[in-house]
């Protein structure tokens, strides 16, 4: 993963963010307008999530970055 790529994420969660709506039409009544309330607020909250857990992975990059120099390599660790 790169910063390129992270960066591409956070626009892509800033563009879901705007798509969803905050609310279901006015018009909408019934159980079925309440379960997809329900869900949107879901959405939303989870794309909101997103934010900082995208500061986190831009900050664990940024370190994985600057730790990579010639003499050190990357390796993965086991648990």
């Amino acid at each position: 993963m790169s910063t390129l790529h992270v960066a591409l994420a956070r626009d892509d969660v800033d563009s879901g963010v705007a798509l969803v709506p905050d609310a279901v039409p006015a018009s909408w009544t019934g159980s079925a307008a309440t379960a997809c309330q329900t869900a949107l607020d879901d959405v939303r909250t989870v794309l909101a999530g997103l934010a900082g857990l995208l500061d986190t992975a831009q900050s664990a990059v940024a370190a994985l970055d600057a730790a990579d120099t010639p003499t050190t390599q990357c390796t993965a660790v086991a648990p």
